[in-house]
């Protein structure tokens, strides 16, 4: 039942005003996934840090905050 709305729906042309519809909404969920992203992005970089440069030893803080 769905699939075939779904097929209805591909075939079908929307009016500019659906777009403009459809493309806020995509917009939103965008922007949301992208808050979603940089909210963790504070962990990945710290975890970045930890790695050793080449004439540096690992750091006993980054042993423990990688457990």
């Amino acid at each position: 039942m769905y699939f075939s709305y779904q097929l209805y729906e591909a075939g079908r042309v929307k009016s500019p005003r659906e777009q403009r519809e459809a493309d806020a909404r995509t917009g939103e969920r965008a922007k949301s996934v992208a808050l979603l992203w940089h909210s963790l992005l504070p962990a990945r970089h710290q975890a970045a840090a930890c790695e050793p440069a080449a004439d540096e030893a690992i750091r006993p803080s980054c042993l423990t905050a990688a457990r």
